[in-house]
């Protein structure tokens, strides 16, 4: 159906809308908030833009893991692995397992005379995809609220997640702990060609009943 062909048949579905009586009115936004619903709640939890492009994907983090290091101390040279900085009281240690003995030693930072070698890896801590889906909260009847009356039907988060929703789907900037965190646009809500068609032949379905 080309544009003009389209608009047509709106203005169309438009006056025999107004033939329907108010509470006829409330009874379809209703069927039509719910489907709504229902559809929109089935493309989030795909991951799927309204355009049918995929979500952004969730960047990786990463965990410093330090494995190995080789310093001297004391006119000795030393090696640790898996070990750690700690701040006492008496000031800066390092500890980990020394590899000559097996055995956890604890050496002062401040006796260190240089380090030799420092080995570190980063490791991601991506989980599979099924289970790093994003918006599982928000991809829920709970937090997806729907209403309607004899004018519209709409569909919104609920105050407790309006806020996150918002952020995500028009990619904006918020505060984190270090720095600003800058989002990629997510599109949580939206019609899809699918939803459109779905809906006007719901429309059609009902004048006829």
């Amino acid at each position: 159906m080309n544009d003009k062909a389209l608009l047509q048949f709106d203005s169309a579905l438009t006056v025999l809308l107004k033939k329907l009586t108010p509470a006829q009115r409330k009874q379809l936004s209703r069927l039509i908030a719910r489907d709504l619903r229902i559809n929109q709640l089935k493309r989030i939890r795909r991951q799927q833009n309204p355009d049918g492009n995929p979500y952004a994907p969730r960047k990786a983090s990463f965990v410093t893991v330090l494995r190995a290091l080789r310093f001297l101390w004391r006119g000795q040279h030393r090696q640790l692995k898996n070990w750690r900085n700690q701040k006492t009281a008496h000031g800066e240690v390092i500890t980990g397992i020394d590899v000559d003995n097996n055995q956890e030693r604890t050496f002062y930072r401040r006796d260190i005379e240089r380090f030799i070698a420092v080995k570190k890896e980063r490791i991601s801590t991506q989980r599979k995809r099924k289970q790093t889906r994003m918006f599982k909260k928000l991809a829920s009847a709970k937090y997806l609220r729907r209403d309607a009356n004899d004018s519209e039907a709409v569909l919104f988060f609920s105050p407790q997640v309006a806020a996150i929703a918002e952020t995500h789907h028009f990619g904006l900037t918020e505060k984190g702990r270090y720095h600003p965190i800058r989002y990629p646009a997510r599109q949580l809500l939206g019609l899809t060609p699918a939803d459109i068609a779905h809906l006007e032949d719901q429309i059609l379905a009902f004048l006829a009943g």
